[in-house]
């Protein structure tokens, strides 16, 4: 899965990708571990229709969060690092996999969601995590706008 996603990347991406591991070696293996385990559990719970734009989608991207600051806290001192990797990581993701601007607005809401929902949770088994996410994704809230993204504080959104 990982040589998949390598593969789709041009010269330019995965020279940002290494610079930004270079920068934070220690993250590296932690975080390539949960996008895989994110990855793997999406696919378990939802099939293909987590690359959507739908709660599904949601639900992959605040789980993404969650297992990249759970990973990369037992690598680092302190949550609050991790929990910014988490952030510069998958900002970066939404740099380099532009995608139209609601749907941008949809991932980036979606993975602060996870950062929240992390502190619900961190202490959680994974079946625990995956329980709580699906229900917050089945409580998603369907949005038209980039405004409307505003509105929602502590909910997961989506587009279709």
């Amino acid at each position: 899965m990982l040589w998949r996603i390598l593969k789709k990347l041009d010269f330019k991406q995965l020279f940002g990708l290494a610079w930004l591991f270079l920068k934070n070696p220690v993250y590296a293996v932690p975080t390539i571990f949960a996008t895989k385990q994110c990855m793997n559990i999406a696919y378990k719970e939802y099939g293909s229709k987590h690359h959507l734009g739908n709660p599904a989608n949601a639900f992959r991207h605040a789980l993404w969060v969650i297992l990249i600051i759970k990973k990369c806290s037992k690598w680092q001192s302190t949550e609050q690092k991790a929990k910014i990797w988490a952030k510069k990581f998958t900002d970066w993701h939404e740099d380099f996999s532009p995608n139209e601007a609601l749907e941008r607005a949809m991932d980036l809401h979606n993975n602060q969601m996870g950062n929240l929902f992390f502190e619900e949770v961190k202490h959680n088994s994974e079946a625990e995590i995956v329980s709580f996410l699906k229900q917050k994704a089945s409580e998603a809230v369907k949005i038209s706008t980039i405004e409307e993204v505003e509105n929602y504080k502590i909910k997961l959104v989506y587009i279709e």
